[in-house]
């Protein structure tokens, strides 16, 4: 349930982005499901050279074992890869390339096709890349001129990846766990360790622009504006004319009605008894709108908070509206009886097509938004103690 990057989880590899169905399969997120996703599914590199303009950049580079081996330089951006550069490899695995480009650029020096380094090129950038590929993995050491950016990638990849390793494996734990007291200890690990993950994301995604732009399309569980507008402001003013200022300034204008502040969209689905409930109908209360699904393991090792969370402050005015996107009623119905979900439930059984999904942008799952009594958005995404405290804070 987790989505491709990292094709490892002790060797540093940064692969490209795969989409696949029905939702993350390889290891990076393993807090939630995702939906297939235009941004998740960029389009092989184009046959076509990359315009040509005034960054000037060199990478000096071996790998090892691969003797007249193709090594090739793609652009990333959210919706594609372009060709950049191409090179083969010598008798010892030296290879150099040398380019001038039309703009700084987020790219991947790609060994195969699911194994690649990430690199931030600027103008004048010099990479010294010494790669160690066994198969499809790779390891690496990166130094040079104008290389921090790519040295701090890098660094935050690896620890990234060693964190997913240790979620996923507590997530399967969880899953398989049917003593309360170790449920719970787990519960606790993961939280801790989802923190954690969370904490080095929030800080990578400030570096820089580019750095910024590279970690939330490949380690946010999905784009907000609020996120996008932290991005857009660390641009430098050379990069302001890139395609990336471009791509982030039209989300941000197509996303920030859902942002914070905003006035929850409203709308209306089946209840299990058959009945409709609308969003506003529960008016005068916080409302936690939960999304959901009865295949979703990282929803279910989330329930533990939800419901301590509900039982302490459902009596003063707090509701959650489970919307669920399964396929299956008898799945949606009988996962709320067995797993104990004594709140509001509405789903259409859409899958990833729910309307309100849809409406909200909803891209993975678990995913909340948190309403106040006026139907204002307060909070998105609150889990564990973070939706605990700021209960605390709004029942003050």
């Amino acid at each position: 349930m987790f989505k491709a990057f990292i094709s490892t989880l002790f060797l540093l590899v940064c692969t490209v982005i795969v989409a696949q169905k029905p939702v993350k399969p390889a290891p990076k997120k393993p807090s939630t499901a995702v939906a297939p996703k235009a941004t998740a599914n960029a389009k092989t590199p184009a046959n076509k050279p990359a315009p040509k303009g005034k960054v000037k950049f060199k990478i000096i580079g071996k790998i090892n074992n691969h003797p007249y081996h193709l090594m090739v330089l793609n652009r990333f951006r959210s919706t594609e890869y372009l060709l950049l550069d191409s090179v083969t490899t010598d008798a010892n695995g030296n290879f150099v390339m040398e380019k001038t480009i039309a703009e700084p650029c987020v790219a991947y020096l790609m060994h195969s096709k699911t194994a690649a380094v990430p690199l931030i090129i600027e103008n004048g950038s010099v990479f010294n890349i010494d790669i160690k590929s066994t198969g499809e993995m790779l390891d690496y050491s990166i130094s040079g001129v104008k290389a921090e950016k790519s040295v701090r990638l890098y660094e935050f990849v690896r620890n990234q990846s060693k964190l997913y390793a240790e979620l996923s494996q507590l997530e399967q734990f969880i899953y398989k766990e049917t003593d309360p007291i170790k449920l719970q200890e787990m519960q606790n690990q993961y939280t801790l360790k989802q923190t954690e993950v969370n904490n080095n994301i929030a800080i990578e995604l400030v570096s820089s622009g580019l750095e910024g732009y590279f970690v939330l399309y490949n380690f946010k569980e999905e784009q907000t504006a609020t996120d996008v507008k932290k991005v857009l402001d660390k641009m430098a003013p050379s990069e302001t004319q890139s395609i990336y200022y471009k791509d982030l300034k039209k989300f941000y204008d197509d996303n920030k009605l859902l942002e914070i502040g905003a006035l929850a969209p409203d709308f209306a689905l089946p209840t299990p008894n058959g009945d409709t409930m609308r969003l506003s109908d529960l008016r005068g209360k916080y409302v936690l709108i939960d999304f959901w699904a009865s295949w979703c393991g990282p929803c279910k090792a989330e329930f533990p908070n939800v419901k301590r969370v509900y039982n302490r402050f459902s009596e003063k005015g707090f509701e959650i509206l489970g919307v669920s996107l399964d396929k299956e009623e008898s799945a949606w119905k009988g996962s709320i009886i067995s797993l104990g979900l004594n709140w509001m439930h509405v789903s259409d059984l859409k899958y990833w097509s729910c309307a309100p999904a849809r409406l909200y942008k909803v891209s993975s799952i678990p995913s909340t938004v948190l309403v106040d009594r006026n139907g204002y958005i307060v909070a998105k995404n609150l889990r564990g103690e973070e939706l605990e405290r700021k209960l605390e804070e709004l029942f003050q």
